[in-house]
C-alpha cells in the first residue's frame, strides 16, 4: 500500500471554513486579546498604584500612613509661619535693628525649596535597575508588577513608564499635597491669631505645580540615567561622568538655576506658562528612558570562580560565628548580582561633585567657612541610601526556615555596609584634606566621618529593620529618625564649621545683620579650638556609644520579627 502526501498554499488554508478543534472545546469561553497602547498603560498604572498603597499599608498600617502626610503638613505650617523671619515682608522685620538688614529673597527661598526636592527625586528614580531585580526575585512568595512583562503579554517599556507615572502621582499625593495643605493652614491662622505670614493664597497653586514639575524632572533624569547605565559598553561608562559634570556645572553656577531647575523657573513671576511644557518634557524623557529598557528577562548563567571561601577566609576578624557566615553570603550576593558596582558609583558620584566644587571654588569666601571637619559629617548621610540598597537585593523570606534571626541578618548587612563604603569615605576625606591643605585635622575628621557613618546606619537599621524603603513613609518611625538625627548631627556640624570656636557664630550673626547674604567670611581665633576639638570628639564618642547600644537593642526590637523586606 502506498501513501501520498499533498500540500496546499496558506491562502487556501486561510480561506478554508473548516474548524479544527484538536479534540478540545472552549466551554463557551473566548480568549481576550492582550492590551496594547493606552489601554495597557492605564490598566498597568491603576494596579501599580494600588500595589504601592497595599505595600505601604502592609507595613505601616492605615493609621500610620495617614500620620505621615499630617506630619508633613504640620512641619510645613510651622515653616510657613517662620517665613516672616527669613524674608523682608513679615512683621518680624518691621521693627528693631533688623529693619535695615538684607533678608533672603524670594528667589533664594525658591532655590532652597526646589533643590532638596530635586535631590530627593533623583534618589528615587532609578526604575530601570528595579525591573531585572524583580524578575530575579520572582521565586519568592511575592512578586511585583514591574516584573510582569517577564510573565505576561506586556511590553517592558509600558510597565516602566507606568511605574514612573505611578511614583510621580504617589509622591504628589503623599508629600507635595500635604505641603500645600500645611501652607494653607499657616496662612489661615491669620484669621484667628496675630500670626502674620508673607504668603498669599494665590501662591499656593503655583507652588504646588512648580514642585510637581521639579519632582517629575528629577524622577525622569534619574530614570534615564539608570536606563543608559544598563545599556552597557561605553554608554555605561560615560553616564556617571556626565552626571558628575552636570552636578559640578550646576553647583558652580556656570548655568542659570532656572535653566536646570524647571520647577523653580515656573514658580517665578510670569513663569507659569512653562509649567505644561516642562511636565511634557519630563514625561517625554521618562518615555524615552522606558524605551531604552531592554525586553531581556533571561536569567543569564555566568560561570564565576569560587567566591564564598575566599571571602570567608578574608573575614577572620569576624570570628567563626553566624555573623561571618552571613557577611560572606551578602558579599557574594553583591558581587554576583552586579549591584556592588552600581552602589559604589551612586555612593561616589555626589562626593566627587563636592570634591570638584572644592577644587574650583574657595569655600573660605562663604560667611561660614567650609573646612574638612564640616565635610566629614556629610559622608554619613549616604548611609541610609546604601543600607536601603542592601536590604532590597533579594527577598530574605527563605530564611524563615533556617535557624537564624532578623537581628543577625541586620548586623550582617551593617557590617557589609562598612566593608563596602569605609574605604571610599576615607579616600574622599584624604583627598579633601589634600585640597584644603588641612592635614593637621585629618585624624579628627576621620573620627567624625566614621562615627557619623556608624550612627546613621545603626539608627536606620534599628528603626527600620529590613524594610527602610517602606518605613520611610511611617510617620512614627520618621519622627524618631528625625529626632535621633538632627539633634546630634546639628551639634556636630556647628562645631565642625568653626573647629570649636562657638563665639564665631556671634560675630557671624552681627556680620549677616550688617551685610546680609553678601557678608564676607568672619575670621575666628584658635584660642578655643582645643576645647572645640574636645567637644567634637565628645559628640563623636557619644554617637559611637549610641550606635553600640542600638545594635544591642536589635534583639529586643526585631528578635521575634519574620524575614520580610
Amino acid at each position: 500500500m502506498s501513501i501520498s502526501f499533498s500540500s496546499r498554499d496558506w491562502s487556501e488554508a486561510e480561506a478554508s471554513t473548516e474548524a479544527v478543534t484538536f479534540g478540545s472545546v472552549g466551554g463557551g469561553k473566548h480568549l481576550h486579546n492582550p492590551l496594547t497602547g493606552w489601554a495597557a498603560f492605564s490598566a498597568t498604572f491603576k494596579v501599580m498604584f494600588i500595589e504601592e498603597y497595599r505595600e505601604n499599608l502592609d507595613f505601616a498600617k492605615k493609621r500610620r500612613i495617614m500620620m505621615f502626610p499630617l506630619m508633613v503638613a504640620l512641619v510645613t505650617m510651622v515653616a510657613t509661619i517662620g517665613l516672616q523671619f527669613l524674608v523682608g515682608e513679615g512683621a518680624a522685620q518691621d521693627t528693631g535693628s533688623l529693619s535695615d538688614s538684607k533678608a533672603f529673597t524670594w528667589q533664594e527661598m525658591r532655590f532652597a525649596l526646589h533643590l532638596p526636592l530635586l535631590l530627593f527625586s533623583l534618589g528615587m528614580g532609578s526604575f530601570a535597575f528595579l525591573g531585572r531585580e524583580r524578575v530575579l526575585a520572582r521565586t519568592g512568595t511575592k512578586n511585583y508588577l514591574l516584573a510582569s512583562p517577564a510573565l505576561q503579554p506586556l511590553s517592558n517599556s509600558v510597565a516602566h513608564f507606568a511605574y514612573y507615572c505611578k511614583d510621580l502621582s504617589y509622591y504628589v499625593m503623599l508629600i507635595l499635597t500635604p505641603v500645600i495643605g500645611g501652607m494653607a493652614v499657616g496662612i489661615s491662622l491669620e484669621w484667628w491669631t496675630d500670626v502674620s505670614t508673607p504668603l498669599e493664597w494665590s501662591s499656593l497653586p503655583r507652588t504646588w505645580i512648580s514642585m510637581t514639575v521639579t519632582l517629575a524632572e528629577g524622577l525622569a533624569l534619574s530614570f534615564i540615567a539608570s536606563s543608559l547605565w544598563l545599556l552597557g559598553g561605553w554608554i555605561s561608562r560615560l553616564t556617571p561622568i556626565a552626571v558628575i559634570g552636570l552636578g559640578t556645572i550646576v553647583g558652580l553656577g556656570f548655568v542659570p538655576r532656572n535653566t536646570l531647575l524647571w520647577g523653580m523657573a515656573t514658580q517665578a513671576p510670569g513663569g507659569e506658562v512653562w509649567a505644561i511644557p516642562a511636565i511634557v518634557l519630563s514625561l517625554s524623557a521618562a518615555y524615552i528612558a522606558a524605551q531604552l529598557v531592554r525586553d531581556d528577562f533571561e536569567v543569564k548563567v555566568v560561570a564565576k570562580e569560587e567566591l564564598f571561601m575566599p571571602i570567608w577566609n578574608k573575614l577572620r576578624f569576624l570570628g567563626k560565628g553566624t555573623t561571618r557566615l552571613l557577611v560572606a553570603k551578602e558579599a557574594v550576593d553583591l558581587v554576583r548580582s552586579g549591584s556592588l558596582k552600581k552602589m559604589t558609583v551612586s555612593y561616589s558620584v555626589p562626593l566627587i561633585v563636592l570634591l570638584l566644587m572644592a577644587w574650583l571654588v574657595d569655600f573660605a569666601e562663604a560667611p561660614i567657612p567650609i573646612n574638612l571637619l564640616s565635610y566629614a559629617p556629610f559622608l554619613g548621610f549616604f548611609g541610609f541610601n546604601f543600607y536601603s540598597w542592601l536590604t532590597a537585593l533579594d527577598s530574605p523570606e527563605h530564611m524563615n526556615g533556617l535557624p537564624l534571626s532578623v537581628p543577625q541578618l541586620i548586623r550582617a548587612k551593617v557590617a557589609v555596609y562598612f566593608l563596602a563604603t569605609s574605604w571610599i569615605s576615607i579616600l574622599f576625606v584624604c583627598l579633601m584634606a589634600w585640597k584644603l591643605d588641612e592635614w593637621a585635622v585629618l585624624p579628627i575628621a576621620l573620627i567624625v566621618m566614621i562615627a557619623n557613618s556608624i550612627y546613621i546606619v545603626s539608627l536606620t537599621a534599628f528603626l527600620m529593620g529590613l524594610a527602610p524603603n517602606k518605613a520611610i513613609f511611617d510617620a512614627k518611625i520618621m519622627t524618631w529618625f528625625w529626632i535621633g538625627t538632627v539633634i546630634p548631627l546639628l551639634a556636630l556640624f556647628l562645631l565642625s564649621f568653626t573647629q570649636g570656636d562657638v563665639s564665631f557664630y556671634e560675630n557671624w550673626m552681627s556680620a549677616v545683620q550688617d551685610g546680609g547674604l553678601d557678608a564676607e567670611a568672619v575670621e575666628f581665633t584658635s584660642e578655643k579650638m582645643e576645647s572645640g576639638f574636645k567637644g567634637i570628639l565628645g559628640v563623636s564618642v557619644g554617637l559611637v556609644a549610641a550606635s553600640i547600644l542600638l545594635m544591642k537593642l536589635l534583639d529586643r526590637k526585631w528578635g521575634r520579627a519574620e524575614f520580610n523586606n
